[in-house]
């Protein structure tokens, strides 16, 4: 089968990429006959060969204005040498109406990705515009789908399944490799025995980090051997700009580490206490998956995603949206009782391993269904 995708990730351009995108749309790659990517961006990229059988294309566009106009020109002159069989969209907005274009003029079956926790306005636009014309809906969680059933959207369009995530690397990270062990051996020295909190999301004002950092004040004004790392999101240059307490940052307490090397992320989860997501909106939550497989207990807001993950008070806790009082609540029952945030990481592991294996293949099992579907 071949398969055009638009995506908004500009990591599938091989820069400044957040955990596995490469890895994981290389291995879709292994399934199909051919996997191209259209991905809109700014202008200054180039085509990335993800492998033989993937390839991204950026729209290189001079405004956002131009994102539609300049994937479409691209979408034909692939279709020029490929008839697709299937078409996906990254969400179901602007991609989404990429995706209902090449539908209409070239064929082929249009799935539409729901990544993100969607509602109200945007949620209307998507069911006037977009997803009338689609073949098939995938979502992320049961959450996403009961809210778009409510929504009045059918049920038999709609697919729940998560992103994937290759838990053997997170599960063995350090298993006998030097490397690996060398790695968390460095980044202990570092960490100066503190218990360390960690963050790991890209800095964008859904992850709520003005909560974050609220409950962190109030979490080191009762126990000041802790560590607040963040991954992914702010650099090493922004730690005195940040809202956190001086005594924190005076005493080495503040880590940034900003982007890393994905195949380095498991190190840093194992070096933590625990993992904590303080989210306004997420519709799955892939690192609460990454910190459980990495044996970690989470903590999380109460968003759609995190309530389908965590079995509060099983592998982490669950705190209201926005209340950084019940976050620091949480944080602190965990730091004064080892046992049970070991118990809980424990628990994770499990829980992750028997839920959130082998997604890859259902992706592309997904795909076929869609297009030999009439």
């Amino acid at each position: 089968m071949k398969v055009l995708m638009i995506s908004i990730d500009k990591g599938l351009l091989g820069r400044g990429q957040l955990g596995d995108v490469i890895e994981r749309h290389r291995e879709y790659g292994k399934f199909v006959e051919r996997l191209d990517i259209i991905v809109f961006s700014k202008a200054g990229f180039s085509e990335y060969e993800v492998s033989d059988r993937v390839k991204a294309y950026p729209t290189n566009s001079s405004g956002r204005s131009k994102y539609f106009f300049d994937a479409l020109r691209i979408s034909r002159e692939l279709f020029k040498k490929n008839k697709y069989d299937l078409i996906i969209t990254q969400e179901p907005f602007l991609t989404g109406l990429v995706g209902v274009k090449l539908k209409k003029s070239f064929g082929g079956k249009l799935l539409v990705h729901f990544h993100g926790d969607y509602r109200g306005l945007k949620l209307l636009f998507a069911k006037l515009f977009v997803l009338p014309k689609v073949d098939a809906i995938r979502v992320m969680s049961r959450g996403q789908k009961d809210i778009l059933i409510k929504n009045r959207i059918k049920p038999s369009l709609i697919n729940v399944i998560s992103t994937p995530v290759n838990l053997e690397k997170f599960i063995n990270y350090e298993n006998k490799n030097p490397e690996h062990q060398e790695r968390i051996l460095s980044l202990n020295n570092t960490q100066k025995s503190k218990k360390i909190i960690l963050m790991v999301g890209r800095k964008d004002e859904v992850k709520d980090f003005n909560t974050l950092f609220k409950a962190i004040t109030l979490v080191y004004e009762k126990d000041k051997n802790i560590g607040l790392r963040l991954v992914g999101n702010y650099e090493p240059a922004e730690a005195e700009s940040l809202s956190l307490p001086e005594g924190l940052k005076n005493d080495g307490g503040v880590f940034i580490s900003g982007r890393i090397d994905s195949n380095d992320l498991p190190a840093y989860y194992k070096t933590s206490y625990l993992v904590v997501l303080s989210s306004k909106s997420e519709s799955f939550g892939k690192v609460l998956i990454e910190a459980n497989a990495c044996g970690k207990p989470v903590i999380s807001t109460a968003t759609t995603g995190a309530k389908e993950i965590i079995r509060d008070g099983y592998n982490g806790y669950l705190a209201p949206i926005g209340d950084a009082k019940a976050l620091a609540d949480k944080i602190l029952f965990l730091l004064n009782n080892p046992e049970k945030a070991k118990k809980m990481g424990e628990n994770g592991q499990s829980l992750v391993a028997e839920n959130y294996s082998g997604n890859s293949d259902k992706i592309t099992n997904l795909w076929r269904e869609i297009i030999e579907s009439k």
